[in-house]
């Protein structure tokens, strides 16, 4: 496919003319229609790009896209400042993301990018296309199958080969959601081999209600979810897609294909989180500004009032009490003020074990009357981290105090080990499809764990299970680790207590200097 037919969709004049100038200088043939003319989109088009800067209209032309345009890859410009759509956007049906910048250069070289890349998913689909509808057959003889018509993949060598060599993971299903055939990557996705899911129903396998399949199987809608799978010992989640597969009008089966979004999902609640953030560091600085001036002003009257009253009085006590919840409001609109006050990193080369060391000792008295084990293990030779030391100090000593305090919660309530573990290692982390290396600093407590419905909220500001807590500290912390590109998660071990793992990014030694 040389020369692609393109379709552009934009209502905006300026975004529709940067994209089409990219287009147009490649000698591809380009047709421009606005979201409103939707319904004279030639059936032919090879590649569609449109425009999504709002969440409304235009992600309801992704999903009509995805809907009436299967074969054909849609690719969602979008305005740079707005990125948060491109989660959406995938979500919605886009093959591809293209953020617009504003630069010429810049933006033409993405664009031109974007068509190849958009070339070569038009092809893989008409591939997959012409393999699903073009090479399967249909037995009436069940072999096993539950009554249900099979559906069988690969009648000759060649198309066998591409199905199970194909990277995105396919199964399929037959009438009554019994496996009939899965390729290699469905297999590794799923953790199960062809010959020990065949026959028998997906459900099994993955967690698909009954109703869900019955709106594909008999009413022959589309359906889409997400599954957590467990893989290497982590958590991956999975999404899916289940399409009715027809044969003469009839539904003889379903096609099942998967995708990895575990990290899409980890940008899209990263970028949630950062917007609520600031939105509430916004509203928290407004608050402070106004709420310190009046609490001044009652201050000093409570205390001009206490001189003239007699401390053995009832009044007197009265009062003094008034000035202690003025001091306890004014302590809440500082740490809230701290929080949505930004400041920039002071990014240094730091050996991170200097840092838990300067943290530890700070804690010695706490620990020692808590009758809490501190053991710390560090990997040999660790590399330093790029990090702001004192904001990183703030971040550890939160995550520790809570460890203690969790620790001692559970010592109350039941007879176990009091012991805070710090373990120190290398990792890497696969970011934007890139391998980079990480340091990871663990923190694993024996105390009670946390609920399933509170682990979600924890870094949200002013959540806190605390009677007399503001809810800032983790808050704060998950603040300062974004800051320095690192990042920070919470989950409960198994046998109990919780783990908080902290990942920050090595400093390049021919950048930093400590």
């Amino acid at each position: 496919m040389l020369m692609p037919n393109v379709v552009l969709i934009s209502d905006s004049l300026p975004a529709m003319a940067a994209v089409q100038r990219a287009i147009v200088l490649q000698s591809y043939k380009v047709e421009s229609l606005t979201h409103h003319q939707l319904s004279k989109l030639p059936r032919e088009t090879d590649i569609i790009y449109a425009e999504v800067s709002n969440d409304d209209e235009h992600l309801e032309t992704l999903e009509y896209l995805r809907a009436h345009f299967l074969l054909t890859p849609t690719v969602a410009f979008i305005p740079l400042e707005k990125i948060d759509l491109a989660i959406k956007s995938i979500r919605c049906g886009a093959s591809d993301i293209l953020h617009l910048s504003g630069e010429q250069v810049r933006d033409s070289i993405e664009v031109v990018n974007s068509i190849y890349r958009a070339m070569r998913k038009r092809q893989s689909l008409l591939s997959t296309e012409r393999l699903l509808h073009h090479h399967e057959t249909i037995s009436d003889d069940a072999g096993g199958m539950n009554g249900g018509a099979v559906i069988a993949i690969g009648s000759d060598e060649l198309t066998t080969d591409f199905f199970h060599q194909m990277r995105q993971a396919v199964v399929m299903l037959d009438s009554k959601a019994a496996v009939v055939s899965l390729n290699h990557s469905a297999e590794n996705m799923i953790g199960q081999r062809e010959g020990d899911m065949r026959g028998k129903d997906i459900s099994l396998f993955i967690n698909i209600a009954p109703e869900d399949k019955e709106k594909v199987l008999r009413l022959g809608h589309e359906h889409r979810g997400e599954m957590i799978i467990r893989q290497d010992n982590q958590n991956v989640t999975i999404g899916y897609s289940l399409s009715p597969q027809r044969q003469e009008g009839r539904i003889t089966g379903a096609m099942m294909m998967f995708k990895d979004i575990t990290q899409d999902k980890q940008q899209r609640m990263k970028a949630e989180k950062a917007e609520k953030i600031q939105t509430l560091g916004e509203i928290a600085a407004a608050i402070s500004h106004e709420v310190k001036n009046p609490l001044a002003g009652i201050k000093s009257m409570v205390q001009a009032v206490l001189l003239d009253v007699s401390p053995s009085t009832e009044t007197y006590h009265y009062i003094k009490r008034i000035s202690q919840e003025v001091d306890r409001i004014n302590a809440f609109i500082e740490n809230t003020f701290a929080f949505a006050r930004h400041k920039r990193p002071r990014v240094l080369k730091v050996d991170i074990a200097n840092v838990i060391s300067s943290v530890s000792s700070l804690l010695a008295e706490n620990l020692r009357s808590q009758k809490i084990e501190l053991v710390r293990t560090y990997e040999p030779n660790l590399p330093g981290v790029k990090i702001d030391p004192d904001q990183m100090h703030q971040v550890i000593l939160n995550i520790m105090l809570n460890a203690i305090e969790a620790i001692s919660l559970a010592a109350r309530e039941m007879v176990r080990e009091k012991k805070l573990e710090v373990v120190a290692q290398q990792t890497v982390l696969m970011v934007n499809g890139e391998a980079k290396p990480f340091l990871e600093v663990l923190f694993h407590d024996s105390g009670p764990g946390i609920s399933e419905a509170n682990l979600a909220k924890l870094f949200d500001p002013f959540f806190t299970t605390k009677p007399s807590g503001t809810g800032l500290g983790l808050a704060i912390s998950y603040k300062i680790v974004t800051e320095h590109q690192g990042y920070i998660d919470i989950a409960n071990r198994e046998g109990g207590g919780t783990t908080v793992s902290l990942k920050l990014p090595l400093a390049p030694t021919s950048r930093f200097h400590s």
